[in-house]
C-alpha cells in the first residue's frame, strides 16, 4: 500500500499541512524541519499525489497543451521539448487534439481550465475573443498565434510565433533565381493564423519578383491533402510548389511520383517545418526550417513564469535540397521570346 502524507507527517511529528508545504519547498517551513519530513518522506519512500497537493495549495500541478493535430511531426517536437523542461519542475502534462476543429478545441480549453494551472494553446483555431476569454480563467501561451493588433491583451497572455517572413522571401526567391515563374501555393486552414503571415508574404515577395502566384485551398494539411493536391495539380499552370508544411509537400512528392512526374527535373517542390526524418521524403525535401524545438522552448519559458507577460519568436530559414532546381519551363508570358528564323 502507497505511503500517505498523513503517514509522513506523523512519522516527523508535524502537521499534514506542515508536511505538504515541506515536501513542495516552501520557504515557510523551518529548513530543520523541512529536512526531518524529507529524510522521513525518502525512508517511507513516499511519493506525493498530484491531487492531495492541490487540496492544500490550490493548484493541480499540470500543464494543458492543445494541438490542432498531434500526429503532424511539428507539434511532437514542440511537445518533447515542452515536456522535458516543464518535466523538470515536476509539473505534469495533459494533452488535447481538436482534430482541426475550432468547436471541438473550445471544449477542450473549458474543460481543462477545471484541471490545469496553465494552458498552452498551439496554433490555434479559437477566435481572438474566445482566446481573451480563456486568459480570464487561467494563464495562457499562445505558440505560433498572436491576437490582433485592434485586442486589448490580457495580462496573463504570453504569445510566442514563427516569424515566416526571412523563410519565406528565401523561398521565393531561390524559384526565381532558378527561372521560375509560376508558384502554385497549397494553403492552411482557413482559421491558421500562420497560413495568413504565409499568404502574405508569398503576395508581396511574388509582386514583388514578378511571379504568377496561384494559392490552392487544402481540407487539412496532412499527407491526404498533399496527395491529393499533387494528383489534381495542372503542370501548366505552375513550374514550382509550396507547400503549407513539409507533410502536405511529401504527399505531393508522393502523387507526382505515381504520376511519372520528375522532381525536381519537370517541377520543384518546398514544404516549410523541416520535421520530416532523414529519407523519408525522396527526393529529399527543400523546406522552410521554422523550429518547432525552439518555439517549445519559448513556451515552456513562459509556462514557468506564468504572471509574466511574455512575447517571442523564432527566425525561419530556407534549407535547400534535391527537390529544387532550375525551371525547366519558361511560362511566364511576359517573358515570351521571338522565335528565331528558320
Amino acid at each position: 500500500m502507497a505511503t500517505t502524507i498523513r503517514q509522513v507527517a506523523e512519522a516527523a511529528g508535524v502537521s499534514i499541512a506542515t508536511a505538504s508545504r515541506a515536501l513542495s519547498g516552501s520557504d515557510a517551513v523551518v529548513p530543520a524541519t523541512k529536512d526531518r519530513v524529507l529524510r522521513v518522506a525518502a525512508a517511507l519512500d513516499y511519493t506525493p499525489s498530484r491531487l492531495a497537493r492541490g487540496l492544500v495549495t490550490g493548484t493541480t500541478g499540470n500543464i494543458g497543451l492543445i494541438f490542432p493535430d498531434i500526429t503532424n511531426p511539428f507539434y511532437t517536437s514542440f511537445l518533447a521539448e515542452v515536456e522535458s523542461l516543464v518535466g523538470a519542475h515536476d509539473l505534469g502534462i495533459v494533452i488535447g487534439d481538436s482534430h482541426e476543429d475550432p468547436d471541438r478545441e473550445y471544449a477542450l480549453v473549458r474543460q481543462m481550465s477545471t484541471q490545469v494551472d496553465r494552458l498552452v494553446l498551439t496554433s490555434s483555431r479559437l477566435t481572438d475573443e474566445q482566446i481573451v476569454a480563456a486568459a480570464g480563467r487561467l494563464p495562457i501561451v499562445l505558440a505560433n498565434r498572436r491576437l490582433g493588433d485592434d485586442m486589448a491583451m490580457p495580462p496573463r497572455l504570453s504569445q510566442m510565433v514563427i516569424d515566416v517572413d526571412a523563410g519565406f522571401t528565401a523561398a521565393v526567391t531561390h524559384l526565381y533565381k532558378l527561372g521560375h515563374r509560376r508558384l502554385t501555393y497549397l494553403d492552411g486552414p482557413a482559421r491558421s493564423w500562420s497560413a495568413r503571415q504565409k499568404r502574405a508574404v508569398l503576395t508581396r515577395v511574388c509582386g514583388e519578383l514578378g511571379l504568377n502566384l496561384t494559392i490552392v485551398g487544402i481540407e487539412r494539411p496532412d499527407f491526404t491533402a498533399g496527395l491529393a493536391a499533387g494528383t489534381d495539380l495542372d503542370l501548366d499552370q505552375a513550374t514550382a510548389v509550396l507547400a503549407f508544411n513539409d507533410q502536405v509537400a511529401l504527399g505531393v512528392l508522393a502523387a507526382l511520383r505515381a504520376r511519372g512526374i520528375d522532381v525536381p527535373g519537370r517541377i520543384s517542390v518546398i514544404g516549410c517545418d523541416d520535421s520530416l526524418p532523414d529519407g523519408l521524403a525522396w527526393p529529399a525535401l527543400s523546406t522552410v526550417d521554422s523550429s518547432s524545438r525552439a518555439l517549445g522552448a519559448l513556451a515552456a519559458a513562459a509556462v514557468l513564469d506564468p504572471e509574466s507577460k511574455q512575447n517571442g519568436s523564432v527566425p525561419t530559414r530556407l534549407i535547400v535540397r534535391r527537390s529544387t532546381a532550375r525551371a525547366a519551363v519558361d511560362l511566364n508570358p511576359r517573358e515570351e521570346k521571338t522565335p528565331e528564323p528558320s
